[in-house]
């Protein structure tokens, strides 16, 4: 595990900022966002630098609850009120989930004919986050999603919140170029000591085998 300390979470945030504009740098132009309040001034910070605006990026969204984008738990909405706060810039794009449709299945596949369309092959680098319970983007344990080896997003519905949400696939987040895990927090200490011991939660699912670097802050690393 590639596992980064941090004293505070605006040290981890400043790092992760400056590995993505980095990134961008180096040659990445599809970049992939979860939404979740740890990455939220993140994206206040990426918004407002000249040098990334000027780049031609496609951003894409990780996953989506199923409300309308103004709903203040709508992660859309959320990255549009940061990362696009000064709109987005004219050579960028963001590809969201359409929950306006009404009907998951029908958003999924509406995400998944735009992402064929702006010919993206696969994600340079996606920014994920990890739940108290090991989900991570809209992968929760025990949801059929998770058996999912082929295509690019999925409806899902979780009992657990009694809630619809859809998501990039399991093998899709697996073939980016790069992952990159924010935990910050008491709270997840105990399912990062979990999954760095091997255990089989849906963020190991993602990230073992594959290149992910782990953002954490030092109330959530383990001992």
């Amino acid at each position: 595990m590639n596992l980064r300390i941090f004293e505070s979470v605006d040290d981890l945030l400043r790092a992760a900022s400056r590995t993505i504009q980095q990134s961008v740098q180096q040659g990445a132009r599809t970049l992939a966002l979860s939404g979740g309040s740890t990455p939220k001034p993140l994206y206040t910070m990426l918004g407002e630098s000249d040098v990334l605006r000027a780049v031609p990026i496609t951003w894409v969204l990780v996953d989506e609850r199923y409300v309308p984008i103004d709903d203040p738990q709508s992660n859309a909405g959320m990255i549009q009120a940061t990362l696009f706060a000064r709109g987005i810039p004219e050579r960028q794009r963001f590809l969201r989930f359409r929950t306006e449709l009404g009907d998951p299945v029908r958003t999924a596949e509406e995400f998944e004919r735009e992402w064929h369309a702006l010919g993206i092959d696969q994600l340079d680098l996606v920014l994920l986050g990890m739940g108290d319970d090991g989900h991570t983007a809209s992968l929760f344990p025990g949801t059929p999603v998770l058996n999912l080896e082929d295509g690019i997003a999925a409806a899902v519905h979780v009992p657990r919140l009694d809630s619809w949400r859809v998501t990039l696939t399991k093998p899709v987040l697996r073939r980016a170029r790069l992952r990159m895990v924010l935990a910050a927090g008491e709270a997840k200490q105990p399912i990062l000591r979990e999954v760095r011991a091997g255990a089989d939660y849906p963020i190991a699912m993602v990230t073992q085998g594959v290149e992910t670097w782990w953002f954490v802050d030092r109330a959530a690393a383990p001992e």
